[in-house]
């Protein structure tokens, strides 16, 4: 049974398994490929309209309940990346 969340992007609502997930660890957004770092997460898809559209709205921030200190360079450099699909995140 697939888990059901909503993207911070487009609002729309999918599978955990398509969308990305990201976790706050001392006001930095750390991408979450193995889904298994601890705390509150947030998800989007894994396109670079989704990313940039969540970024734009400073979503982040509030969906992860740190504020707008949050520091999201991971998912800013991602946004930009043109193939997002062959990008490994956070190394």
């Amino acid at each position: 049974m697939a888990v059901i969340r909503r993207c911070l992007g487009c609002q729309s609502t999918d599978s955990t398994n398509n969308l990305l997930r990201a976790v706050a660890v001392d006001h930095k957004l750390v991408v979450d490929e193995g889904k298994k770092l601890p705390g509150r997460g947030a998800y989007v898809h894994r396109n670079q309209d989704c990313i940039s559209l969540s970024l734009q709205r400073r979503a982040w921030g509030r969906a992860l309940k740190v504020g707008p200190k949050l520091d999201c360079d991971a998912l800013e450099n991602l946004s930009r990346s043109t193939d997002l699909a062959k990008t490994r995140l956070n190394g």
